[in-house]
């Protein structure tokens, strides 16, 4: 009996192990993104990952390449006082500072195409804009409204079902004053035919 549900279960596999979805794709995701800022005081509590959310649209001419565009809201931190004065303006500030980044970006995608699962890297240009100002108190001491464009890399794995694919990447975006925002995101697609 385990034998013929075992060979049940690999034909319906072999179903779904055929060449990728090619054309217009897009789909949404979760985001986790770190600020990559340094904790001077180790002592107290400090987080500067945020959960955000992702956008993509695409065009896979090829199963191997695909020209993707991306937008990444990374939601917003707060971290205690002087951590992000002394790295973007180099100066101390008396209270906590709030940050948000979001990006825009456009990536060659390169893919090795397996039975039900693609890997891929990308490399392409990002679009950014950053916040960020203190809060409590009564003056805003910090406040910082940027934006620019940067070069932005990422790499991950795509389960496939059909035109359905679930993808877990990682992504770096380098922004304000040669700091970098790495995200993870798990997304799902859909490739239009």
């Amino acid at each position: 009996m385990l034998r013929i549900i075992t060979l049940i279960g690999l034909c319906f596999i072999a179903t779904l192990a055929q060449a990728a979805d090619n054309g217009f794709y897009a789909g949404a995701g979760l985001t986790q993104s770190d600020y990559g800022l340094a904790n001077p005081g180790r002592g107290s509590p400090f987080d500067d990952e945020t959960h955000g959310y992702k956008l993509i649209f695409g065009w896979r001419p090829l199963d191997s390449f695909s020209i993707e565009g991306n937008y990444v809201d990374h939601g917003d931190a707060t971290v205690p006082s002087g951590i992000v004065c002394i790295q973007f303006i180099t100066a101390p500030c008396p209270a906590k500072a709030s940050l948000a980044a979001k990006t825009a970006a456009v990536f060659a995608v390169g893919y090795l195409d397996l039975p039900l699962v693609d890997l891929f890297v990308k490399a392409g240009i990002d679009s950014w804009q950053f916040d960020g100002h203190t809060t409590g108190g009564f003056v805003p001491v910090f406040k910082v409204n940027k934006d620019g464009t940067d070069l932005a890399i990422g790499a991950g794995a795509q389960l496939r079902f059909g035109s359905i694919g679930a993808r877990l990447e990682y992504e770096r975006f380098e922004f304000v004053r040669d700091q970098h925002l790495d995200t993870i995101s798990l997304s799902l697609t859909y490739t239009f035919l």
